[in-house]
């Protein structure tokens, strides 16, 4: 692929997130290659393997090899899929998992999470080397949250699968992931969709993915605890709005009936964002030329400035 002067933020939404799988599809078969990612959750794992392997191919055979191990039912994710799960083929199966599902939300009121972090690092095990996000074949960025402290954590350096299992720990489903002195939880607690780390790395237009649920999305409440919740998602869905508004293209994959844990639906969830991606394609190469006309005429003034 030729590299090309755009930042790729990708947004966090769980498994919703795979839809980035089919944005990067697109990038491949058109020859685009970002100069700069950066992921928020399942954007920072999808957007670091792509840094990594640069084949699609190879990211769908790793999130495959993912879902078809027993992390789904180690972490209790198998319970909230479809009915393409194998728990889900009979009827007693059925009930088993709705007893799990139970078990398993009784101990947030009693725990840092439902699920231990280390599930989660050792998931991160099966999706991408060992290695160092410096050795990236693209400038990579993935965002965490300090729980102390309410701000984000921008992973530039250091070990990849310690950056992505920080951005991808959703608060009250994992428990927080220690490192360095900080406690830290999903991205998406500060910047759901990444743009402002986009934007701090350099000059590059912004193409912004976006898999989370609008609030038209979430049903309409008729409980307390409902308006209460409804209230948290419409301030995060007003302010993640504020973000995608800062960058120059922005990707909406159909993904908001997709269960954040429905794993098994990788090729629709990829499929969707293939589509998404073929319909914004003109904008996209339309901000790629213009930024590399806009380069091309600063890089020959500045030659013609020195032979003065």
């Amino acid at each position: 692929m030729n590299n090309s002067n755009i930042s790729l933020v990708l947004g966090g939404g769980g498994a919703r997130g795979i839809a980035h799988l089919g944005v990067l599809r697109v990038f491949e078969e058109e020859n685009i290659e970002p100069s700069f990612i950066a992921g928020t959750s399942m954007g920072a794992v999808t957007g670091a393997m792509f840094a990594y392997y640069r084949d699609t191919k190879e990211v769908e055979k790793r999130i495959v090899n993912l879902v078809n191990s027993d992390f789904m039912h180690k972490a209790g994710l198998d319970i909230y899929a479809t009915s393409k799960m194998p728990l889900q083929k009979k009827k007693l199966e059925y009930a088993l998992g709705r007893l799990r599902q139970n078990m398993q939300l009784t101990r947030v009121f009693t725990r840092p999470g439902r699920i231990r972090v280390e599930l989660l690092l050792e998931a991160m095990e099966i999706l991408i080397d060992d290695i160092l996000i410096e050795e990236l074949s693209i400038p990579f960025c993935a965002v965490a949250t300090d729980l102390h402290k309410g701000k984000p954590v921008l992973f530039r350096s250091g070990p990849v699968r310690n950056a992505i299992t920080a951005s991808a720990a959703i608060p009250g489903v994992f428990t927080p992931y220690e490192y360095n002195g900080m406690k830290l939880v999903d991205g998406g607690a500060t910047y759901l969709t990444p743009v402002p780390p986009a934007k701090e790395f350099g000059v590059a237009p912004v193409v912004a993915v976006d898999v989370s649920k609008s609030i038209e999305d979430i049903p309409y409440p008729d409980r307390g605890y409902g308006v209460f919740f409804r209230s948290g998602d419409i301030a995060l869905s007003n302010y993640n709005m504020m973000l995608l508004e800062q960058a120059d293209v922005v990707i909406r994959p159909d993904v908001a009936s997709v269960n954040w844990a429905d794993f098994y639906s990788y090729e629709e969830l990829a499929e969707k964002g293939y589509i998404a991606t073929r319909a914004k394609l003109a904008d996209i190469k339309a901000i790629v030329q213009k930024d590399s006309s806009f380069f091309q005429r600063w890089w020959r003034r500045r030659k013609q400035a020195s032979t003065v």
